[in-house]
């Protein structure tokens, strides 16, 4: 069983399947933002996969370098992306960010510093990635860890390609338009480098606890009406740091009026690298529909490695 965009990726495998999905994700924003005039100081922001992880072929050295071969997945799925939909780049630099479920946080990390900085005045961040290909549903497979009759606990592999315009105007993530302007609050990392898949500790879940309570601090938010947002994807190990999580927030009294778990990956299966941001959509969309319990919802990233993520968002005031 599998969550694929077939509409988009039939026919396609590991780096065309990727730019499939990406040109997807630029057309429609480029419904909302003139990406083909986009202003000199625009930076580019980019979260992929790792490319051994998905079986993309890569040449000895690239494969010996994990910074390079992320690099250079990244730079050849993006350039063929923006040939996709007809855009030559016009503005700044490039950023790579490859850290599993976490990599979209820190890229939008990232992104925003920038901002803050005032080393631009608008950033493209973006996300893709692909469970669904030929070259990685086998391994998987091997593994155990595809959901079926036999393995309950396992996931369905989804697909998913995310484009972002962030503007320095209180790091809105929406562009201009008939919904609520949505302002990015705020974004926590953390990293549990004893704590992870196929680590001897079991997880706990206080790295990702500390990274919601950092984020709301710094988001003004008091929690007691809390939507977390997260990436479970009904794998054991995941759910065992979900619980352990709660179970921190509430011995911190948070989310005592309301509290509620949204999980992305019932509908669109696991998307990897991309799911931080499909996570965010989710929460962005909660607030312009407003059916959103809390006005901060909290969108958690757990990567299969030691990285954590929290982003907050709220309606603009």
């Amino acid at each position: 069983m599998t969550s694929e965009a077939s509409l988009v990726t039939l026919g396609f495998s590991n780096v065309g399947r990727l730019v499939a999905l990406l040109v997807e994700a630029l057309e429609d924003l480029s419904r909302r933002v003139s990406l083909s005039t986009m202003p000199a100081d625009t930076l580019l922001f980019v979260a992929m996969p790792d490319p051994v992880e998905r079986g993309i072929p890569l040449s000895p050295e690239l494969e010996a370098d994990p910074f390079r071969r992320c690099e250079a997945l990244g730079r050849r799925v993006m350039e063929r992306a923006l040939d996709g939909v007809g855009v030559t780049w016009r503005g700044g630099a490039w950023h790579f960010f490859s850290a599993g479920h976490a990599g979209f946080a820190q890229a939008l990390k990232a992104a925003t510093n920038a901002l803050a900085e005032r080393r631009c005045g608008n950033c493209l961040v973006v996300a893709v990635d692909s469970l669904c290909g030929p070259d990685v549903l086998p391994e998987f497979s091997v593994q155990r860890r595809l959901k079926t009759s036999d393995t309950p606990t396992g996931f369905i592999p989804g697909e998913g390609g995310v484009a972002l315009w962030l503007t320095g105007r209180s790091a809105s993530v929406s562009p201009s338009g008939p919904e609520p302007r949505i302002t990015l609050r705020a974004v926590m990392l953390g990293e549990d480098d004893a704590r992870f898949r196929g680590a001897t500790l079991p997880p706990d879940g206080r790295t990702l606890a500390a990274c919601v309570t950092s984020a709301l601090r710094m988001a003004g938010g008091d929690g007691s009406r809390l939507v977390l947002v997260g990436d479970h994807n009904g794998e054991e190990y995941r759910a065992r740091e979900w619980g352990m999580m709660l179970m921190h927030l509430h011995s911190e009294r948070l989310g005592q009026e309301t509290q509620v778990s949204w999980f992305p990956a019932e509908g669109f299966g696991d998307t990897g690298a991309a799911s931080g941001a499909l996570g965010l959509c989710v929460a962005v969309r909660s607030l312009q529909r407003r059916y959103s319990p809390s006005p901060m919802p909290v969108v958690l990233s757990i990567s299969d490695e030691g990285p954590r993520a929290a982003m907050v968002v709220s309606v603009a005031t």
